[in-house]
């Protein structure tokens, strides 16, 4: 192939590739004060849209299984992340374990784990797609720091 029709054939390709964009379904609205559940890539628009949160996914899982008798009962870290308009995202990790640190408050706002889904069973491990986050986003009248 020429050098000319390379250059060309590789242009059109990046072109396709940068419009197909990157798969992620688009953000769904959510009402701040209201349980909203996301599965991991997934996201959501605040209803006033100053904020965008996501659900990147579960990094670890060591919560006791159902019907196993286990000495802690163990935890599950979410990963999320918030984005004010363009602006950049900040992760944080919430956790699942009573007690643990299951809300941050950041940009104004506080972002808290409801719930974590599905609960482990003896039959063996999560697959990672498996899980949904049901989260709840309000308004901090504090100061932004992480609990």
């Amino acid at each position: 192939m020429r050098p000319a029709a390379l250059a060309i054939a590789v242009s059109l390709a990046w072109t396709a590739c940068s419009m197909a964009g990157s798969g992620a379904p688009p953000p769904m609205p959510i009402e701040a004060g209201k349980p909203f559940s996301l599965r991991p890539g997934q996201s959501a628009l605040a209803d006033d849209g100053s904020l965008q949160v996501g659900f990147e996914g579960v990094t670890a899982d060591s919560r006791c299984p159902k019907s196993v008798q286990c000495v802690w009962a163990g935890d599950a870290i979410v990963r999320v992340w918030l984005q004010r308009g363009a602006g950049p995202k900040e992760t944080r990790e919430l956790h699942a374990a009573p007690g643990a640190a299951q809300a941050v408050r950041l940009l104004g706002r506080e972002l808290r784990l409801v719930r974590l889904d599905p609960y482990p069973t003896a039959a063996g491990p999560l697959s990672k797609q498996d899980y949904v986050a049901t989260l709840q986003l309000g308004r901090s009248t504090d100061v932004d720091v992480e609990r």
